[in-house]
């Protein structure tokens, strides 16, 4: 293995990753739960945010229900649920993308690898990789600052809500690894 194939295999490794990051799992329901940050997940179309044995649940409209239990909500804190529920939904759709994105990255540095062999053309082929591979990372830092984003909009309806508070548990310092690159 030359010195040029370390880098191309670290980019598809990358990639790959990128395909598979997201998590879901199928509900006895027989609905789907995609999972967006470790204590918050989408379930149908509602943000569902678990802490402490306890679950919270924010639809489209901005409605919480906490254990099971719908809160009363004044305009504005309704207003902050459905900017919590925006950040989330955009979050998955980001993240979304950017496994498709991934996986077709990953799937397009396999065809010109091979091709490159294959024609004994690899002097451009890294290049070639790094050039599809920026585009990924233009994706990874989007999503950077949708966890940023999404972080804000926790911080402004644990303040509005109290009650949201024990589900405001993403941390000050998400998403600094990829903002620093």
């Amino acid at each position: 293995m030359t010195a040029r194939t370390v880098p191309v295999a670290a980019l598809l490794a990358a990639a790959l990753a990128a395909a598979f990051a997201g998590a879901c799992s199928r509900q006895p329901d027989g609905g789907v739960q995609v999972s967006v940050i470790d204590h918050l997940s989408m379930d149908g179309d509602k943000v569902l945010l678990r802490a402490a044995g306890r679950s919270a649940r924010i639809g489209p409209d901005g409605a919480i229900a906490i254990d099971g239990g719908a809160l009363a909500l004044t305009p504005a804190q309704q207003a902050l649920g459905r900017e919590f529920y925006q950040q989330a939904t955009g979050m998955r759709r980001d993240g979304a993308a950017m496994g498709k994105a991934g996986a077709a990255m990953a799937g397009q540095a396999l065809s010109t690898v091979a091709r490159d062999l294959r024609d004994g053309n690899t002097d451009q082929t890294e290049a070639k990789i790094q050039a599809e591979a920026a585009k990924l990372e233009a994706q990874a830092l989007q999503l950077c600052q949708r966890v940023q984003a999404l972080r804000d909009a926790q911080q402004r309806l644990s303040a509005a809500l109290p009650q949201f508070e024990p589900f405001a548990r993403i941390a000050a310092n998400v998403g600094d690894d990829c903002r620093k690159r």
